[in-house]
């Protein structure tokens, strides 16, 4: 489906902008502070404590709120930077198979399973482990983002004649995202191995017969 410190220095106008505007010394107080809100959500089992970020920085909880706006902002912000991971992997990655939609989706999938596999945030994001009420909106926005370029994809296979025309794009591309986050978030569990190589041939099962053409 794929077609991508010195306090009050340099602070973004918005903890959505990713640090544009950031002065070098700036950013890099930035990439610190999410690096140590990482960390702390990995070793508290998917739950964000601000001053426990602010301990392994040395920066006061001012200054993180001056460039995060607040804990529900650094919790967004750590979540979007793992998406921008994921797209850069998966999603806006330019994979062709030279082979149409169905081989070049095959290994979309591939990439895509070893991806939350093997990234420390795929079990907490994806497995729905981490436990901070803003991490379901920044989710739900990045998801929907993630539908609308498999849309577009499957439109192009749609156009190419290799796929079901009769099915809407949008409603193709939510019905297997969907179907793949429930499966990963399962075999994602705690204490589990993901049994990759089974994950692949059921996605690929399910994708290739939601749209295939009608015979």
């Amino acid at each position: 489906m794929a077609e991508r410190v010195v306090e009050g220095e340099g602070i973004p106008p918005n903890p959505k902008e990713g640090g544009l505007g950031l002065s070098a010394r700036g950013m890099a107080t930035r990439q610190r502070l999410l690096a140590a809100a990482r960390e702390v959500i990995l070793t508290r089992d998917g739950t964000l404590e601000v001053a426990e970020v602010s301990a392994r920085t040395g920066c006061s909880a001012g200054l993180l709120y001056r460039y995060f706006d607040n804990k529900d902002g650094l919790v967004a912000a750590v979540v979007d930077e793992f998406y921008d991971r994921y797209d850069a992997t998966v999603f806006t990655a330019r994979i062709d198979s030279g082979e149409g939609w169905l081989a070049t989706e095959h290994e979309r999938l591939r990439r895509e399973i070893d991806f939350l596999c093997d990234d420390p945030f795929g079990p907490v994001i994806v497995g729905r482990r981490l436990r901070e009420p803003a991490a379901a909106q920044a989710d739900a926005a990045r998801l929907a983002r993630q539908v609308d370029i498999a849309a577009r994809g499957i439109a192009r296979g749609q156009r190419d004649g290799e796929l079901n025309a009769r099915i809407q794009p949008e409603f193709a591309a939510a019905a297997v995202l969907g179907a793949f986050r429930e499966l990963m978030a399962r075999a994602l569990r705690p204490g589990g191995s993901a049994p990759r190589a089974q994950l692949l041939e059921l996605m690929h099962a399910v994708g290739t017969s939601l749209l295939r053409p009608e015979d």
